[in-house]
């Protein structure tokens, strides 16, 4: 370009120094500017929430790939793993570590006082910020040459969560006028005729807000189901209903440590029902799973209709043992931290209780690492079924309650193994 200029220079005669300069940077400027066309920013849910996952950035030409770098581009607060290039697009990939406490939680700097019992009515969770912003800090090339230089300019991200706007919001209403909110799936190929299996999903008390994603977006527990490979070994309509801060004011929490039947029970068992009937629902395959709040859930409407799901997976959960004795023939996988104070010793009193009145129980004699790496939890859990007891009892070792979910469900072979199920 300074070659350019100044070859023009030199013809005109008349340009001085200072306006080749300001001429020069105006020049520079339109053309950094129009460098990016657009960024898209791609939203994931992780076992400690939803996370921008990458960026796409658009260029107006097809780019040269052996000039494009992780550090050709800069991202407040993220780090950039890892960089693709695919004719004109340019893919950031961020780093996503597990972000969750995984420590004693009265250690915890921001744990609330008087958190032995029942979970706080009135949750404080916030819905994620995603946005961000983009900046082209080092000059790349396109395929025929052209230079983009850095504009010093950041461009804000379109974002995007494919996963999670896979599902629809619905609002079911009860006999007594009582609304709660529900988002539902409906697998690749559905159309009210061919019957699908469906998983039931209920999150934990701090997704208790008014707002109707929030189950989909505190955890992986419901949009694992709906990922593509997921989907494509086992096709599937997943719920997963909204508990809002309304119903807590109106009606009370869903569970509670008293370990009794609620409204909120009622309504949240009335609702799947209400699915059941106006989906193509195979009844023989329903598949309950939830943490905490969903777990105690799960617990307490198998005890009431004990034929309702063909396998269950419990996450960092409890419920009244004595209550409990009637899922001994159920295909339970529960799955608890060591440092879980409620649901590894009542879960404990839970196996003895089924032992004691012949269940075959399969459980890890050593304490299974929640940060190995997934393939190798994989391998534990299929080795683990070989025992064939249709109780399956897993403890990670150290933990807490909430860090629980924020790894059990990157765990497909859990997954896998509620499919292998159905009720006859």
């Amino acid at each position: 370009m300074k070659k350019i200029l100044t070859a023009a220079m030199i013809l005109a005669g008349a340009m001085t120094a200072d306006s080749f300069i300001f001429e020069a940077q105006a020049s520079a400027e339109v053309i950094m500017i129009e460098n990016i066309l657009s960024v898209k920013g791609v939203a994931e849910v992780y076992g400690d929430g939803e996370k921008i996952s990458r960026a796409v950035i658009e260029y107006p030409k097809k780019l040269n790939a052996q000039t494009i770098f992780t550090d050709s581009f800069a991202v407040e607060g993220k780090v950039i793993e890892s960089v693709s290039v695919k004719k004109n697009l340019v893919t950031l990939n961020f780093a996503n570590e597990n972000t969750a406490f995984d420590g004693d939680l009265n250690s915890k700097p921001d744990r609330p006082k008087n958190t032995s019992g029942d979970a706080p009515r009135r949750s404080s969770r916030r819905l994620p910020d995603l946005n961000f912003s983009v900046r082209q800090v080092e000059k790349i090339y396109a395929a025929d040459g052209t230079e983009f230089y850095p504009s010093g300019k950041s461009i804000r991200a379109e974002i995007s969560a494919p996963v999670v706007e896979s599902f629809s919001p619905h609002v079911y209403t009860d006999e007594t006028g009582l609304e709660m909110p529900y988002n539902i799936f409906l697998p690749e190929g559905y159309d009210g005729d061919k019957k699908f299996p469906l998983v039931v999903f209920i999150a934990d008390a701090s997704a208790n807000i008014n707002e109707v994603t929030t189950p989909l977006i505190q955890g992986n527990g419901a949009t694992s189901f709906a990922a593509r490979d997921f989907q494509k070994k086992h096709p599937c309509i997943i719920l997963a209903p909204q508990y809002t801060a309304d119903l807590v004011d109106e009606i009370g929490m869903m569970t509670t440590d008293e370990n009794v039947w609620t409204r909120g029970l009622s309504l949240t068992t009335n609702l799947i029902f209400d699915v059941i009937k106006n989906y193509a629902v195979d009844t023989s395959r329903i598949y309950g799973t939830g943490q905490s709040q969903g777990g105690m859930a799960n617990i307490a409407i198998s005890d009431r209709y004990p034929e309702l799901f063909a396998a269950q997976l419990l996450v960092a959960c409890q419920w009244n043992t004595d209550e409990m004795k009637i899922l001994r023939d159920k295909n339970l996988w529960i799955v608890v931290c060591e440092g879980d104070t409620k649901a590894f010793p009542a879960m404990n009193a839970a196996v003895a209780n089924w032992e004691e009145l012949g269940a075959k129980v399969a459980s890890n004699e050593n304490f299974w690492d929640s940060k190995a790496p997934v393939a190798e939890l994989n391998k534990k859990v299929r080795q683990l079924e070989k025992q064939r007891a249709n109780i399956n009892y897993t403890v990670f070792a150290g933990g807490n309650h909430m860090y629980t979910w924020s790894f059990a469900y990157n765990i497909s072979a859990l997954r896998d193994w509620l499919f292998k199920y159905k009720n006859f």
